[in-house]
């Protein structure tokens, strides 16, 4: 193997899988995979580009060399375009620039899907008929035409067929496809940036971020680099950056490693060992021994002589065993039970060797001397991992004796599990609750162990009379496994009635810790992760403990769509930005920063000092794909520069759709904002300056909303993200329903 060239990604953190270039010892190659060289219908100039390129990575000594070498090749193909294909004829640009495409159904089962193929076939069969694209299997050969601009790639599809009938028609139908006057020849219709832009894509992918990623400059100057790749070479750069493991350590030689097997032992084998204790007792020992004794008193050299007898009894505690199977060598592949026995033996030595080091470590600890040399070891060598186990143990230790300010309770895959967003001393949790399905069976025969439970006094609504009252405690997912023995059991002539079975576990939950709780005395201390019980939870009132008092960062989201075309507002306060992202497919842009920050400064109610160093930037995208991955680059980007607890605030019309796209918000607790409706209609024109009005009229209202609804949280004692809809009929729901079980009364299933 000489050689294998892997091809770069144009996005930041997405890796190309399955394609790759492998070359022999002598130069030819090996295996070719996955590249565009394979594929059939590509362009016919990327792909005679691939076939010059590849073996260019063999020539030269250095990887300027090299680079220089395959970067000649792109600037001759670059050349062919920029100069509009001077030097070829109309044929061969042709053949170089024309894309092909099999369509597997008819014309007529495509409807109204939008191709370049589907495009293709329309426009053969306006000028050779209808009967000649109404069969599946229609081989549709194209290029691009720039005209008419601000249409999409996929209506500017020209067929190849036209430019070899009769000049007349030709010209008949090229005029009326590009919507033109003058002379259309292929050369004045081709949209040269396209192409120019398909193969820039390939020498990015192939040469020049591959370079850049090697610290070489770029070897195409013509073909910019994108944007993120500038912030890579840099952090790669940073003398400063924080080093990965991986670059303090080196891989091991396998026959090193078994040589030194002999030699390998515990971490607590350090405190032992010879070079660790000569060093201890001559730089420790006798140091306190001369700063008590300056003159080198007797009882300095007693402390030196009983640290050297120590010295030595540990060594000899430490002396090898004789390891009769170290000179065993049994070939494996034939006497394969010989060998694994011969292995065994070792591996049994090895073992005894360790036990006898650790049993002469702890032997050599009990002393006089042990708080001269031993505890100083002990600290030097656990130091780091005493560090990172302090940390979690603070943490841990923040939410037992702090109490915790629920943002909201966010339901998770498994049925009865929560995540709640709490704040605890100034940090954010992401902490697993565990919400028990409560209900109440009343029955005129006793209770069954079928369903345990406890016997209560409740009252039951409507006056219902209370026979045997069984509260019963399950999980979610026990409760869900026997609903048919519950629908059973409620069809039985004895039993009245069953109780609180609709009751959503999240508002089980919000009615008994409210937004403000501790956990429990009682409850065992465990790793975050493994979460807690609902009734390890009390809940305390807000005047008792504190909720959100102090000023907690959030950032804004605001997000219309409209076929096809959409806009993105992310508004940070303590960064004091307002960015905006508009996907707009026809390219045109209407929207610039200085409209944005006029419209901005109008809807604010009140002046604010720090709007005035608010500043404004506004990216277009074409698609929806390429805008959300911009977004989830920015929230991934302010997560790194504000560490500490952080509240979305989401304003969208779908926002389980928006959290696909945009998987940043995961980190976040969101708390959404009813959209409106009218905000995802826009009209045909003049629909950015609109969208973009109502967009900053929504961030300008944004922190008040914020600052009142959590108000309203310390009001009805519920977590700030957990609010419905009609958020008044819910407060007062939530008034009721705790006066309700203050009393002991029940809620009927409906």
């Amino acid at each position: 193997l000489q050689a294998m060239i892997l091809p770069a990604s144009k996005e930041e953190g997405i890796l190309i899988k399955k394609r790759y270039a492998v070359f022999n010892e002598d130069g030819t190659l090996a295996e070719l995979k996955g590249f565009e060289i394979k594929r059939r219908g590509e362009l016919k100039l990327i792909k005679v580009f691939q076939a010059e390129v590849f073996d260019k990575f063999l020539h030269g000594s250095t990887l300027e060399e090299c680079y220089a070498a395959v970067a000649s090749v792109a600037n001759r193909w670059l050349d062919l375009l920029d100069n509009q294909g001077i030097d070829i004829s109309d044929s061969e640009l042709l053949g170089f620039i024309s894309e092909s495409s099999t369509m597997s159904k008819s014309l007529v089962d495509y409807g109204e899907q939008k191709s370049c193929a589907v495009t293709t076939a329309k426009r053969l069969a306006e000028f050779l008929g209808d009967s000649m694209v109404k069969d599946k299997g229609l081989h549709c050969q194209y290029i691009v035409a720039r005209e008419p601009q601000g249409t999409p790639v996929s209506e500017r599809a020209v067929p190849v067929a036209i430019f070899e009938t009769d000049a007349e028609v030709a010209k008949f139908y090229l005029r009326k496809w590009c919507k033109v006057s003058t002379e259309a020849n292929i050369r004045f219709i081709l949209d040269w940036s396209y192409y120019k832009q398909r193969l820039s894509s390939a020498i990015q992918k192939i040469i020049t971020i591959p370079a850049a990623m090697q610290k070489i400059s770029n070897p195409v100057p013509r073909v910019l680099h994108p944007d993120w790749l500038h912030k890579k070479v840099r952090e790669k750069d940073d003398r400063f950056r924080q080093r990965k493991l991986r670059d303090m350590f080196s891989p091991l030689n396998k026959d090193m490693g078994m040589h030194n097997l002999n030699g390998t032992g515990d971490i607590e084998d350090l405190l032992t060992s010879d070079k660790g204790l000569r060093k201890t007792t001559a730089s420790h020992g006798f140091n306190i021994g001369k700063e008590n004794h300056p003159n080198g008193s007797p009882s300095a050299k007693a402390s030196l002589g009983h640290c050297k007898n120590q010295q030595k009894s540990v060594i000899r505690s430490n002396e090898p065993l004789r390891d009769d199977s170290a000179d065993e060598i049994v070939d494996r592949s034939t006497d394969y039970q010989g060998w694994l026995e011969a292995r065994k033996r070792k591996w049994k030595y090895v073992r005894e060797q360790k036990k006898r080091r650790r049993l002469g470590a702890a032997a050599s600890s009990e002393g006089p001397s042990n708080n001269l040399f031993s505890a100083r070891n002990v600290s030097q060598l656990h130091g780091n991992s005493r560090n990172r186990s302090t940390f979690f143990q603070k943490q841990e230790l923040s939410l037992f004796r702090s109490h915790w300010q629920i943002i909201q309770l966010a339901p998770s895959t498994l049925p009865g599990r929560f995540f709640a967003w709490v704040v605890a001393e100034g940090i954010m949790f992401k902490i697993p609750i565990n919400v028990p399905r409560v209900f109440y069976l009343n029955s005129k025969a006793p209770i069954t162990d079928e369903f345990p439970g406890r016997r209560v006094k409740k009252i039951l609504p409507h006056g219902k009379p209370s026979f045997n009252l069984i509260e019963v405690v399950t999980s979610e997912e026990q409760f869900r496994a026997e609903g048919r023995k519950l629908a059973a059991h409620l069809a039985e002539p004895d039993v009245e009635g069953i109780y609180e079975t609709k009751i959503p576990l999240e508002l089980n939950a919000i009615l008994q810790i409210g937004c403000v709780c501790k956990v429990d005395k009682s409850a065992k201390k465990r790793n975050i992760q493994d979460g807690w019980d609902l009734a390890e939870l009390q809940m305390k009132t807000t005047a008792e403990f504190s909720y959100l008092e102090q000023t907690v960062s959030f950032f804004y989201l605001y997000h219309s769509v409209s076929e096809g075309r959409a806009v993105y507002v992310m508004y940070f306060p303590t960064s004091l930005r307002v960015h905006a992202v508009v996907i707009n497919p026809f390219r045109n842009k209407e929207l610039s920063p200085v409209f944005l920050e006029k419209q901005f400064r109008d809807a604010c109610q009140t002046p604010d000092p720090l709007h005035e160093n608010l500043t404004f930037q506004v990216d277009y995208h074409t698609s929806m794909d390429a805008g959300s991955k911009y977004v989830q680059r920015m929230l991934l980007e302010y997560r790194q520069q504000h560490p500490g607890p952080v509240i979305g605030i989401i304003e969208c019309p779908k926002l389980q759709a928006i959290r696909e796209s945009v998987r940043a918000l995961d980190d976040f607790p969101c708390v959404t904002i009813p959209c409106n409706a009218r905000d995802n209609n826009y009209q045909a024109l003049g629909w950015q300056a609109t969208a973009g009005r109502t967009s900053m009229q929504r961030c300008a209202a944004s922190t008040q909303w914020f600052n009142e609804r959590i108000s309203l949280a310390r009001y009805a004692h519920v977590p700030l993200g957990n609010f419905e809809l009609d958020w008044l009929l819910f407060t007062a729901d939530v008034f009721f329903s705790r006066a309700l079980h203050d009393q002991q009364q029940g809620t009927m299933d409906i």
